[in-house]
């Protein structure tokens, strides 16, 4: 009888703590329930529209886009639910492993940060759009939706991309300014080392430009300089660099080098391309140029110390045979070439 009654105790006691178990689990639902609402109340506030993935056992088994998405993506919420994968095709290709990625980690309930990727809208056009997933976890902590935040910025990206090039290149000609040279002229020289190849740096200066910039004006001066750059440019590879670093100077970057032979054919075909008739002086000859060029290694592996010896070879070829160049590397020899004529 006492065992019966000891049973039964325990029963109760039981039940008891499954009561209050269930009531707190209740609760627990009542709670998310209601931060749910002030969420999604919250997230209603945003300009862009909301999806939300929903989770199971760790993968996600639908989505669901808000209304929004017709504005930034072109398609309907109607498009996305006939077509599950229509979303992961709209993503742009070289972006596609950064959005696999943060999905992935969002499934493993991990926080992630705001992903800005391009995607392809319905009328093709490449949009910039920055995805902000926030977990929403269930009574127990597992993951059981992720609600993101498409916003489009589109217009934020190009503009901050037009500062980005703005604060690279020249203004007037669009070449890279002193700043970016530096920066390539780094990355080639240590391209270079591991490469056991050479580097070539031209600095040039154009000859008689003052006189055209006086008589002329500063405007006609700025277009002299324009057409100027594009000659320089029509003579390099894509692989190389020209930055304007003066009024009428230019450096030119040529990586790949085995020795002169190559440096020395480029200078020649922009001396001589500057001489020919310029548009901008009605079909008058206008300014040449003279070219110093520096050699990494053999000159040094410094970017400024090399730009500085190319301007020292570039400032002797100006003050002994003009619309010429000479390698810097000749001035220190007590026998060797002098300026090479164009």
């Amino acid at each position: 009888m006492s065992e019966a009654c000891r049973t039964s105790e325990e029963l109760l006691a039981e039940i008891g703590e499954l009561r209050l178990r269930a009531d707190r689990l209740e609760e627990a639902w009542l709670s998310v329930r209601e931060s749910e609402e002030r969420y999604r109340k919250l997230l209603g506030t945003v300009v862009g529209y909301i999806y939300t993935v929903k989770v199971e056992d760790g993968r996600a088994v639908s989505t669901v886009h808000g209304d929004g998405c017709e504005l930034i993506t072109g398609y309907a919420p109607g498009d996305f639910d006939a077509d599950p994968t229509l979303w992961y095709s709209m993503v742009h290709p070289e972006d596609r492993s950064a959005v696999l990625e943060q999905a992935q980690r969002l499934l493993r309930g991990e926080d992630v940060q705001p992903l800005d990727h391009r995607i392809l809208h319905k009328d093709g056009s490449e949009r910039w759009v920055r995805n902000t997933p926030v977990i929403r976890r269930n009574a127990f902590g597992h993951v059981a939706f992720y609600d993101g935040i498409i916003q489009d910025v589109t217009e934020a990206k190009t503009m901050a991309e037009k500062a980005q090039h703005a604060s690279l290149h020249d203004p007037l000609t669009g070449l890279a300014n002193r700043l970016l040279l530096i920066d390539r002229l780094s990355r080639v020289l240590e391209a270079s080392r591991r490469e056991q190849t050479k580097v070539a740096v031209l600095f040039l200066d154009l000859d008689n430009f003052k006189p055209v910039n006086d008589r002329l004006g500063h405007a006609v001066g700025d277009l002299v300089l324009k057409e100027a750059a594009g000659r320089v440019l029509g003579q390099v590879r894509a692989s190389d660099t020209v930055a304007r670093v003066g009024g009428d100077e230019f450096v030119v970057v040529l990586p790949g080098q085995r020795g002169e032979s190559g440096a020395s054919e480029v200078a020649r075909k922009i001396i001589a391309a500057l001489h020919l008739p310029y548009e901008s002086l009605k079909g008058e000859q206008g300014p040449g140029g003279s070219i110093g060029i520096s050699l990494a290694p053999d000159d040094g592996t410094d970017p400024w110390e090399l730009v500085r010896k190319a301007d020292e070879a570039m400032y002797y070829v100006k003050n002994h045979i003009r619309s010429s160049f000479v390698f810097h590397s000749s001035l220190t020899r007590q026998a060797g070439p002098g300026p090479h004529d164009a």
